[in-house]
This record gives structure tokens, sequence and C-alpha cells, in this order.
């Protein structure tokens, strides 16, 4: 079964497709399970990112009705600093959302990783101090899956290193910890594969220490921007899952969980 939680739209500010778009290329890929997950970002310093809800669910609900029984149409949201804003938690109430991705893309002072220069940067300790920022992030809660855990990782070519969790455990632990505590789900996402690492994230030791401390929950997404990359990646997702361990990915629908099976049938 694929499965694709972690998706892009018209709706977000980086990207361009419309829904019907992305829901039609992942039914042409066999996918069984969509999440739209447009981007609603909160800031320290600045306002948010402005999203209309209101247009994307009413576009689901009426593609949901047109493809009734080819796939599952998830109502999502991609979160972003959740934590810096006390009214992002209203949000989540306001509207019916199926599942709420929380993620990190910047830290306090609202430069996101993406635009950060590594060759000025002091990159261990930005490391240190974004992984305590994330243990912030899901102590505070509000949200169903931890996305991409390892973003960072993948903006820092231009560090002229190979960016690794592998030395930064001890700070990786109480945020899978503290994961878990909460019965969220950790992403396993796919966008590392087509960036320079070339593997999907996290690294499989982070899997591992998950799996070690008792955690169960996964999902997975393509973290796709574009109606032709809906799914890209996915299968390489679920081998990493099934390679450390896990045999079903959590999905949510009315912010209620429930397990889907991926593991080896022949078992």
């Amino acid at each position: 079964m694929l499965i694709d939680l972690h998706t892009h739209s018209k709706y977000s500010f980086d990207a361009q497709d419309e829904i019907i778009d992305i829901t039609k290329s992942a039914i042409e890929k066999g996918i069984s399970y969509l999440a739209i997950t447009d981007h609603k970002d909160y800031f320290w310093n600045k306002p948010e990112i402005e999203l209309d809800i209101e247009s994307i669910q009413r576009d689901i609900d009426n593609i949901r009705s047109q493809f009734s029984g080819k796939i599952t149409i998830l109502k999502g949201i991609e979160l972003g600093e959740i934590y810096s804003k006390q009214d992002a938690l209203e949000l989540t109430n306001k509207y019916n959302f199926d599942m709420v991705i929380g993620s990190l893309h910047s830290m306090p002072n609202d430069i996101d990783f993406y635009d950060m220069d590594y060759t000025t940067l002091n990159s261990d300790k930005l490391l240190k101090d974004y992984l305590l920022e994330v243990k912030k992030m899901v102590e505070f809660g509000g949200f169903d899956v931890l996305a991409h855990i390892d973003y960072p990782l993948r903006k820092m070519e231009k560090a002229n290193i190979k960016p690794s969790f592998e030395n930064y455990m001890e700070f990786i632990t109480p945020i899978l910890k503290a994961v878990i505590d909460r019965e969220m789900a950790l992403e396993i996402n796919a966008a590392g594969l087509f960036s320079f690492l070339k593997s999907v994230g996290p690294e499989g030791f982070v899997l591992d220490e998950y799996k070690r401390l008792g955690g169960s929950m996964i999902s997975i997404g393509s973290d796709s921007h574009y109606a032709k990359d809906i799914g890209r990646g996915v299968k390489e997702c679920i081998e990493h899952a099934k390679k450390h361990g896990f045999e079903y990915v959590s999905i949510f629908e009315n912010r209620k969980h429930k397990q889907v099976f991926i593991g080896d049938d022949k078992k």
C-alpha cells in the first residue's frame, strides 16, 4: 500500500498546483491515502504566513465526492513553529482537520534554515540549538506528526561537511521520548532523497532509537510541492521503515489515530 501524508498545493506559498491535479496524480500512482498539508508558519518577530484554509477544505470536500472509493483524501495542515504563538492552537480547534503536522523551519531569529549561510555559522551549535527548540515544540504539542526532524541536514551542503545526527543522540533521544509520551507519529520524509544527501530521513539509527524507546507510530510523506512529484520517494520511505522494524503507518482521521499495515504479508 502506498501512502503520502505530506503534500503541498497552490495554497502554500511555495507550491502552485491544484488539489484536483494532485489527487489525479496520486490515483495514477496507486496511492491509497493522500493528505493535503499546506503551509502555515508562525514566527516570533514577524506576521504569520497566511493560508486560505476554508478554500482548501472546500476543494477537498468537492474532490472527495468526485473520487469516492478511489482514494482517501485527508484534510491536513503543516504548522511551522506552532509553539511561537498561542493562537496556533486555537486554529487547530477551529477547523475540521484530519491531521496536523508540526515542523520547525526556522529558529527564533526567524531565518529559515534554507536561507542560512552555513559558511559563517557554527554548525555544531546550530544543530544543538535546533534540537532543543524541537523538543520545546513537541512538549508544547497541538499536532499529530513531527515532520522532517532532519530538515537542517538537508540544507547544510554549503558547510562542506556530510551533516548527520550521529553525534547528537543526547539531544535526539529526549525528543523521541516526548513524541512517544504525547502519542505523536514520527515522520519519515522523502525530500532528503532528492537533495545532496541522497537518502530519506531521519537516519536509520534515529529510527532504531525510537523503536528501542517503544515508539511505534510513524508517518510517511513525499513533502512534494508539485503534482508530478506526488508519491515521490514513498516506496523508499516504506522500505526504510520496514528495515528498522516498523510494519504500520499511522493515519489520522478527524485527529484520531489508526494504523495501516505496510509489512510483509508473507510473514
